[in-house]
């Protein structure tokens, strides 16, 4: 059951099941668009980097996130 959960570093996972989930995508080495939801849990830098989850979203991708991001996610280009 464990082989579906990646731990990418510190708080970045990783789920595959019937959706991918990716949790705060950080220091991802490569692009792969695959994330079907991506859940943020907070702004600070190794839980939110724009340039991770541009590596790992895609057009469909649903993002989950509290409210008090919303204005880093809008400042980010990131959909709401």
């Amino acid at each position: 059951m464990t082989s579906n959960i990646t731990v990418n570093t510190q708080n970045s996972i990783r789920i595959a099941a019937e959706k991918i989930l990716r949790f705060d995508p950080f220091a991802l080495p490569s692009a792969v668009y695959d994330a079907d939801i991506i859940i943020l849990t907070h702004d600070h830098y190794d839980h939110f980097s724009p340039e991770d989850i541009a590596k790992t979203a895609n057009d469909s991708t649903l993002f989950v996130a509290p409210a008090s991001m919303a204005v880093a996610m809008k400042n980010a280009g990131i959909p709401q």
